[in-house]
C-alpha cells in the first residue's frame, strides 16, 4: 500500500513539446498492441509492471493516458492494464458509429477478449471512469468478465424517469452533447489545448502536469496538414453524450452480482451535488459500496489521483485472501 499511495510523489511528468509530435510521457517498460475490433476499427493497449492484474480506461472524448497520474500508482504492485476505446487516445481515428452505446459494450467484449488472449487469462479488478465505467458496468449485466470487481468512477447511468434527478440529469448530457459538437477540432501546437482547458472551470482543480498530459493524449498528429486535431472527433464525443440507446441501463446493472465500487467526487463548495445523489441511489439500488473522494469533481482521479489509487488497493486487498 505505501507503494501505491507514494509511487506518484517519487516521479515527475516531463515537460512537454509543443512544437512537434507527442503523446502524454510514457512509463518506462511499457508493451503496446492493438485489438481489432468488429469493423476493423482498433483499441490501442498498454501494459506495465508484474502482479495482480489491474485494467483501466478513460472517459468520453477523453484518453487513458490523462490518467497516468492514477494509474501508474499501480505499476509497483501490479500488472497495469490500460486502453483507448476506439476514436479516443492512440486507438484509430473516427470512421462513423451510428449506435454509440451498443457498440461500446460490443467493443469491450472484444478488448476483454483481445487482453486474455494477448497476456493470458487473469482475475482482474475493474478501475473505470465514466463512459468506461458505465460500459464495463453494462458488459458485466449480461457477458462473462474475468472481474472480481469493479471500481466505477461516476458512471452516467440515466436514473429511471421517476427519479428526481432524471430531468436534470438529461438536461445536462443534452447540453454537454451540444457542446461536444461545437468543439474546436484544429490545433497548431498541444499548448493552445493546454490554455483552453486552463480556461475551463471543469478542469479548475487539475494541475498543470496533469493538464498538459490530458491536452497531449487528446489530440492526434496530422502529419500531413502539419497540425494537431482531436483524437475523438467531436460528432462521436457528442453522440455518446446524448445517452441514446440505454432503455433499461440502471435496472440492467443493479442486476450486477459482482463487487462494486461506486467512486463520486463531492466538489469543494461542499453538500452532496445532484450527480452524488444519483449515484449513491445507483449503489444503493444495486447493493453497491459506495466512496466519496471530498474537494473533487467528476475528474477526481486526476485532481486527486493519490486517493483514487489508494481507494482502488483497498478495494482489490478486500477481494482478495
Amino acid at each position: 500500500m505505501h507503494a501505491i499511495v507514494h509511487a506518484l510523489e517519487e516521479r515527475s511528468l516531463t515537460s512537454m513539446t509543443t512544437d512537434q509530435p507527442t503523446h502524454a510521457p510514457t512509463f518506462p517498460g511499457e508493451r503496446a498492441f492493438d485489438i481489432r475490433l468488429e469493423d476493423g476499427a482498433t483499441a490501442s493497449v498498454r501494459v506495465y509492471g508484474r502482479g495482480p492484474r489491474i485494467i483501466a480506461s478513460h472517459g468520453n472524448g477523453l484518453a487513458i493516458d490523462a490518467f497516468q497520474s492514477f494509474w501508474g500508482a499501480f505499476i509497483p504492485d501490479f500488472e497495469t492494464v490500460v486502453f483507448d476505446f476506439r476514436h479516443h487516445g492512440r486507438s484509430s481515428p473516427y470512421q462513423g458509429v451510428a449506435h454509440p452505446w451498443p457498440q461500446l459494450v460490443r467493443d469491450f467484449d472484444m478488448i476483454l477478449a483481445g487482453i486474455a488472449g494477448e497476456l493470458g487469462p487473469a482475475p482482474s479488478l475493474g478501475a473505470f471512469h465514466s463512459m468506461s465505467a458505465l460500459t464495463a458496468l453494462l458488459h458485466a449485466s449480461d457477458h462473462a468478465t474475468p472481474w472480481i470487481g469493479i471500481v466505477a468512477f461516476e458512471p452516467p447511468a440515466t436514473p429511471p424517469v421517476d427519479h428526481p434527478g432524471y430531468a436534470a440529469f438529461k438536461a445536462v448530457n443534452g447540453t454537454l452533447a451540444e457542446r461536444a459538437a461545437k468543439r474546436r477540432t484544429e490545433f497548431p501546437t498541444v499548448e493552445d489545448l493546454v490554455e483552453s482547458f486552463r480556461r475551463s472551470p471543469a478542469f479548475a482543480g487539475v494541475d498543470q502536469d496533469a493538464v498538459q498530459a490530458l491536452a497531449a493524449s487528446s489530440l492526434r498528429w496530422n502529419a500531413d496538414r502539419r497540425l494537431f486535431e482531436l483524437a475523438c472527433a467531436r460528432e462521436f464525443e457528442a453522440g455518446i453524450f446524448a445517452m441514446q440507446d440505454l432503455d433499461g441501463a440502471w435496472e440492467k446493472i443493479c442486476g450486477v452480482t459482482l463487487p462494486v465500487q461506486i467512486v463520486t467526487g463531492l466538489p469543494p463548495t461542499g453538500g452532496s451535488s445532484g450527480f452524488n445523489i444519483i449515484e449513491r441511489a445507483l449503489a444503493d439500488d444495486g447493493g453497491f459500496g459506495f466512496a466519496t473522494i471530498h474537494d473533487a469533481t467528476h475528474f477526481m482521479q486526476i485532481e486527486k489521483p493519490a486517493e483514487c489509487a489508494a481507494l482502488v488497493a483497498q478495494f482489490h486487498a478486500s477481494l482478495t485472501p
